[in-house]
């Protein structure tokens, strides 16, 4: 009894030990972009390139922008993209909780400060595409065209089985955050390849990465399942799906986004339920594309980075043959041809 009990302390103070040279290692190495001050906190953006219009990459859930290098820097040779990491995630300060008013705000501020002018692309992962719906909502003259990369619908609202599902994923980083200190994430991922986040994707991605980058992507990952802000951005998913809900049901606009460019990718592994709602998503403009990827695996961009390109080239052109018309304007366009 006292010796197991004696291997066990010692095995989680090596354990500790590991977890924070691991950590001051990471802390060393080089980032991307910069740190923008918010007020009382900061955010980490990166902004890319040159052109019309600009792209933003708004992350899913319990992810950063370090998901997205690859993306980014394509996107960088023919037009102007810009990512961050919302308060808390990747590389950004801690700031206010997660709600749906916090997380528009924010994006608004973000991209006032940075000066890019509108209208802009919005590329929504998952949660991200909640963002990106309630953003382009409430300021329809800033935004010109929406990619949905297996979007979070506003249907799963009361569907029991994704609430369980999310409470579990809930439960998950709970547990992973109070083992952070003594490296038992960092040791399945490091030593076992077992990223709970990425079981499907993570190979993948690894390939688009040179060593450095790679390194720089799983510390960002240790380093968000360390903190609560994860957690509370799957808790206020909730908040994100009954506002999106609300002014879904209580639109005016049929179809909701007028004739606005918009792509829709979604992954197989979820089942054809899911495959249904990213079509009803794809139908709310009568100029869409809809495409179901080969590869399963809800970061989109790993598994498959070339339809993720391909989805937001067909949206980027199609807003430059418009002349970066608003969906504003898309409303009294599609009204007109009503009449």
């Amino acid at each position: 009894m006292l010796i197991g009990l004696a291997v066990l302390v010692s095995l989680l103070l090596l354990g500790l030990v590991y977890e924070q040279v691991s950590r001051h290692k990471d802390a060393k190495r080089s980032r991307t972009g910069e740190m923008m001050e918010m007020g009382t906190y900061r955010l980490h953006v990166t902004d890319v390139g040159h052109g019309d219009p600009t792209v933003v990459i708004i992350h899913g859930a319990g992810d950063c922008s370090y998901s997205w290098m690859p993306i980014q820097k394509e996107l960088s040779k023919f037009t102007r993209v810009i990512t961050y990491d919302r308060a808390g995630m990747g590389s950004s300060d801690a700031g206010p909780e997660p709600t749906p008013e916090h997380t528009i705000r924010e994006l608004r501020n973000l991209l006032d400060k940075t000066e890019a002018p509108a209208p802009y692309v919005l590329v929504g992962h998952s949660l991200g595409g909640l963002i990106a719906r309630l953003y382009a909502l409430k300021y329809p003259h800033q935004v010109a065209g929406l990619v949905f990369l297996d979007s979070t619908h506003e249907f799963l609202k009361d569907d029991v089985k994704f609430k369980q599902g999310f409470a579990f994923v809930g439960f998950m980083l709970k547990v992973q955050r109070l083992l952070s200190p003594f490296g038992i994430p960092r040791f399945f991922g490091n030593i076992l390849g077992i990223l709970p986040m990425y079981t499907h994707e993570h190979s993948y991605y690894k390939q688009q990465l040179s060593a450095e980058e790679y390194m720089q992507w799983k510390g960002m990952f240790y380093s968000i399942i360390a903190r609560k802000t994860a957690q509370a951005e799957f808790k206020g998913a909730w908040a994100h799906l009954e506002a999106a809900a609300n002014l879904l049901n209580n639109s005016t606009e049929n179809p909701q986004f007028g004739d606005l460019p918009i792509a829709v990718l979604n992954n197989p592994g979820f089942g054809e339920e899911w495959t249904e709602m990213q079509k009803e998503l794809a139908s709310r403009s009568t100029n869409h594309i809809h495409k179901i990827s080969d590869r399963k695996g809800h970061s989109l961009q790993m598994p498959r980075p070339e339809y993720v390109m391909e989805a937001i080239h067909h949206v980027v052109k199609q807003v430059q043959e418009r002349n970066s018309g608003t969906l504003a304007e898309s409303y009294k366009e599609y009204k007109q041809l009503k009449i």
